[in-house]
């Protein structure tokens, strides 16, 4: 059982490395216009923390209905709830697109501090970059269903051959074309659509069409709810906790930024490990095999310890190098390095965490994850380093990632000692 979760979590963890990969060549890019600039997309990327948390509903729920209707060997009720939920994404991405003028610079404001220079740099990145949301919505359905039928090669491939997109198209847009943010921005939601050429010749694993969203559309919806919900708190937390790092000025914020970037490189494994757990543990559960769902469990906790480990290894020993590919500025350089040794230091906290709770969500239990993360991201990150910002600064912030990490893998931990996969297995289909 472990070679089937760390096979399947292989080409899930090349796909969310190549989406840090991009997300690093844009850091690379912007840092060679000014430090303001690199605070700016700092705060964009945390809008788009936010749209990507209401994509999880599509995505959270696809997975769960898919996963347990494959491992029953129902394909017609995955392929029914899986076009459903691709007609909601089409109707959301839409909306949201369409409606961003009106309310994105006051957004951009508030998380600012009110930093209006920054806001502005912000506006003109996060508008072009709007352009990439029926994109990330589609995938986010069409990746759930091949993951959850064990194909997760395509949509690796579509997260490889957009970051190799954006790799060519930032530095073109934003320096040749003379375009500046605008150019980096748009020319990130351009490589987005060209990561689609990736579906092109793969086989779907079961028909699909676009529908509207009826019984099984709901049903998604509702298994998806717990994991947009425990997204949209954390990126309300996470506005609270990059509020009290802004405390240290632009150049906290610039290092922020960079910090957060490179370390994508590193916990980004984790939700891959998470989603193969959910997969293998779904198909378990619509299975009726509670034994193979046990051993899924115990091994997704061991190989996710083993793998952060590894990497937050790797992460504190690029610490004093990494900082100055980004900045020339000693001060913003000493910062990052601070990050990310304190972000290395919750690393194993956060890959059980993930491991636990993606198996929890496969099983059936969707708002167990929500109200545990829930509250350790509140109570445990997002309030004390509100506190702890008033005397340390941002390092006072960046400390709360270790109790908030910590906190929700033991808390996680003893929820599955506790309930036992008797109460947390509910078949969904």
């Amino acid at each position: 059982m472990r070679s089937r979760v760390a096979k399947l979590a292989f080409p899930l963890t090349l796909g969310v490395l190549a989406d840090s990969l991009l997300s690093l060549a844009g850091l690379a890019v912007v840092s060679r216009i000014s430090t303001e600039a690199v605070a700016a997309v700092g705060l964009s990327s945390y809008l788009f923390f936010v749209i990507n948390a209401v994509l999880a509903i599509f995505m959270g729920g696809v997975m769960v209905v898919a996963s347990q209707a494959l491992g029953g060997e129902r394909v017609d009720v995955a392929s029914e709830a899986t076009g459903e939920a691709l007609g909601a994404a089409v109707v959301f991405s839409a909306l949201l697109a369409s409606t961003a003028p009106f309310w994105l610079n006051r957004y951009l404001l508030l998380v600012s501090g009110g930093n209006e220079a920054v806001a502005a740099w912000g506006y003109e990145y996060a508008l072009m970059r709007m352009l990439s949301l029926p994109a990330l919505a589609l995938n986010a359905v069409v990746s759930s269903l091949y993951r959850s039928a064990r194909m997760p090669w395509p949509t690796a491939l579509y997260s490889i051959i957009s970051s190799a997109a954006g790799a060519v198209l930032l530095p073109a847009f934003t320096f040749q074309l003379n375009m500046g943010l605008a150019g980096a921005g748009l020319a990130t939601a351009i490589s987005s659509y060209a990561g689609f050429s990736a579906y092109a010749s793969a086989r779907l694993p079961l028909p699909l069409r676009l529908k509207l969203p009826r019984r099984s559309g709901v049903k998604v919806l509702l298994l998806g709810l717990p994991s947009a919900a425990e997204r949209i708190v954390a990126s309300v937390a996470q506005n609270v906790y990059l509020n009290a790092v802004a405390r240290g000025g632009t150049a906290a914020l610039a290092a922020h930024n960079i910090g957060i970037t490179v370390e994508s490189l590193v916990f980004q494994p984790s939700f891959a490990l998470s989603m193969a757990a959910l997969v293998e543990a779904g198909r378990s559960v619509g299975a009726s095999d509670s034994e193979s769902t046990s051993t899924i469990i115990v091994e997704s906790v061991k190989v996710s310890a083993v793998w952060m480990g590894l990497a937050a290894t790797a992460l504190v020993l690029a610490s004093p190098f990494v900082s100055r590919v980004f900045t020339s500025d000693e001060s913003v350089a000493q910062l990052v390095m601070a990050y990310l040794l304190l972000a290395a230091a919750s690393e194993v906290g956060l890959g059980v965490s993930q491991a636990l709770f993606g198996a929890i969500r496969g099983m059936g239990s969707v708002w167990l994850p929500f109200v545990i993360s829930s509250f350790t991201v509140v109570f445990l990150r997002a309030l004390p380093a509100q506190l702890l910002s008033l005397r340390y600064g941002a390092i006072g912030a960046w400390v709360t990632q270790n109790t908030d990490m910590y906190g929700r893998a033991l808390l996680a931990y003893l929820a599955w000692k506790l309930l036992g996969e008797r109460r947390l297995a509910r078949k969904v289909v």
